[in-house]
């Protein structure tokens, strides 16, 4: 079901009864852009990784969002779902955000329906914002409680009106029109008019005029008119019992505006309430700008990011990671959603007989929708029913199962080889980086000219940067300590050193690049101040395009290594 502004109040209760009532979910989302793997190397931890990541993407955001809850009925364990497909747009003239051109062609290619997104996007807002607008709200409502209060229990006493602000002389020609429109009003027989063409100024002081001159002859209100703008509506004095209907009508009319404004945040909260299991593919990033947009801005800290987690959504599983199971990458060849659908539909895997609550809420495999945040939302979650028939899991007990305990909470990270995941709730492994090395050469260098200069320390695995640079691991981490001694270095165009030495000088061009800019914060990032890095040696240069561009192909000349999926495709 897609949910849009039109349709969001109405929805909403059924959203949140459904989210109850779920055993476990499956979510997605779509962005203005992704470019977060662009400076992340193979070699990266993974808090250098996240780092990255929330710097690289912190300009973007998500415009739709899918959710499909699944139920496993307890008794005979059969599976229904429901999906929702949310838009979700920022309202108001204080959000900015970018947009990547390629990004935005990718989603169009694949039917979305940027129209509805502009025109009927759910408006959402963060913690600190919904907290703000609540206590705006309740103040106002208060004071008005309070006037009314204490106009139903003033005796009357004159036209005494104090704090009036004086009418200017280019405003005293319409208060004199409005003057002698409500005196006509009032020897009429009509019931009310509405006095429009007014900003806010002038409007105060129609008020105020009313006030001193009419106030126990009319009652008005405020209004919004077909243009967006407000009026005034003028009526006849309204009884004390009206003017509390009419009060409690406003309060009851606020409480739904502003369950409007907080909009897809309010599901996202009934989420994260039920503290149930939700699965995505590759879902960092869907995990990452769900806490930054609905919720509150990403630490720089990569312990506090992982606490942030486990007080919104403390159980998670990627399915992207659970391929990475010895068992199943025999029958899983190809990590990316899409093939492991196709993957789980066959032997040795079951996929359940999985029914639409509902046929509003469902999907149809004879019509893909591919890139509906909706309907990938849908697919990861048959894509989880599908690897967990391989283990034979409990479906009415999944969080006990002991081969998930081990998946859980551990979010993939892509193109990174050592260790592959964060995990929410302990420390990664860690590992030493001494046998990887950082290296320069000339440009009609090869393949064999890099393995022929690191011959004697056994074999190696090259990672290319450029035609002129390259990472070199050494497989027997005992000679590590005895390379930068003894390689050959008699070609002045061939440099080498540690990736730590690497890593120490692009984190002193970082801070460099921050300084010359005028400081340190980077949309509203706190981070701690860059501690001062000095190298032993005269590290090589590379350059941002560089970093930009690594992992990319490189010319034929120069062969890579490909791992076992196919994980150029994020998806």
């Amino acid at each position: 079901m897609e949910i849009t502004s039109k349709n969001f109040t109405d929805q909403l209760a059924s959203i949140r009864q459904t989210i109850r009532d779920a055993s476990f979910f499956a979510m997605d989302t779509e962005f203005t852009g992704l470019t977060s793997d662009r400076n992340v190397f193979p070699f990266d931890t993974p808090e250098e990784v996240y780092q990255k990541t929330v710097e690289n993407s912190i300009n973007f955001i998500v415009i739709q969002l899918g959710l499909a809850a699944f139920r496993v009925d307890p008794e005979s364990g059969a599976v229904s779902y429901k999906c929702y497909n949310f838009y979700c747009f920022p309202k108001g003239r204080v959000h900015v955000f970018a947009c990547q051109g390629e990004s935005m062609r990718f989603l169009a290619d694949h039917g979305f329906d940027f129209n509805k997104l502009f025109r009927e996007g759910l408006s959402y807002c963060g913690e600190a914002d919904e907290e703000r607008m609540r206590a705006d709200l309740k103040e106002r409502q208060e004071q008005r409680a309070a006037a009314l209060e204490a106009e139903e229990g003033e005796e009357a006493n004159g036209n005494d009106v104090v704090n009036m602000v004086p009418v200017p002389a280019t405003e005293e020609k319409l208060m004199a029109e409005i003057e002698e429109r409500i005196g006509v009003f009032l020897a009429s027989d009509d019931k009310d008019f509405t006095i429009t063409n007014c900003n806010g100024f002038q409007r105060k002081l129609v008020y105020q005029m009313i006030e001193a001159k009419f106030r126990k002859q009319i009652s008005t209100s405020s209004v919004e008119l077909e243009n967006k703008h407000k009026g005034i509506l003028v009526e006849r004095k309204r009884t004390k019992e009206q003017d509390r209907k009419l009060e409690e009508e406003k309060v009851a009319q606020e409480n739904v505006d502003l369950e409007s404004a907080v909009g897809l945040s309010l599901v996202l909260q009934e989420l994260s309430k039920t503290r149930k299991l939700i699965v995505g593919h590759n879902m960092l990033l869907d995990l990452m700008f769900v806490i930054r947009q609905f919720f509150r801005p990403l630490p720089y800290n990569f312990q506090d990011f992982k606490k942030t987690v486990r007080e919104l959504f403390p159980l998670l599983l990627d399915t992207k990671y659970l391929c990475t199971n010895a068992e199943l990458k025999v029958h899983v060849f190809s990590s990316v959603l899409g093939h492991v659908f196709e993957a789980v539909r066959k032997e040795p895997f079951k996929l359940p007989e999985v029914k639409s609550g509902s046929e509003e809420h469902s999907y149809s495999m004879d019509q893909e929708k591919q890139h509906e945040a909706g309907y990938d939302a849908y697919l990861t979650g048959l894509c989880f029913l599908g690897l967990a028939s391989y283990f034979k899991v409990d479906l009415t007990n999944l969080t006990n199962d002991a081969t998930l305990k081990m998946y859980f909470n551990r979010i993939f990270l892509l193109r990174v080889s050592e260790v592959n995941y964060i995990y929410i709730y302990g420390k990664e492994p860690s590992f030493s980086r001494d046998h990887i090395f950082y290296i320069t050469f000339p440009e009609n260098w090869r393949h064999v000219d890099i393995l022929c200069r690191f011959r004697n320390y056994g074999q190696v695995f090259i990672s290319w940067v450029n035609e002129t640079s390259a990472f070199v691991t050494l497989h027997n981490r005992d000679h590590a300590a005895a390379v930068l001694k003894t390689i050959d270095k008699s070609n002045a165009a061939f440099t080498i050193c540690t990736l730590n030495q690497f890593k120490a000088k692009q984190q002193c061009a970082g801070a460099k690049r921050r300084y010359d800019s005028g400081g340190s914060d980077r949309g509203g990032l706190k981070r701690p101040a860059d501690k001062e890095v000095t190298a032993a040696v005269v590290l090589p240069a590379v350059t941002a395009t560089e970093v930009t561009n690594f992992g990319t192909p490189s010319q034929a000349k120069k062969p890579r290594q490909q791992g076992t999926f196919a994980d150029n495709d994020s998806w």
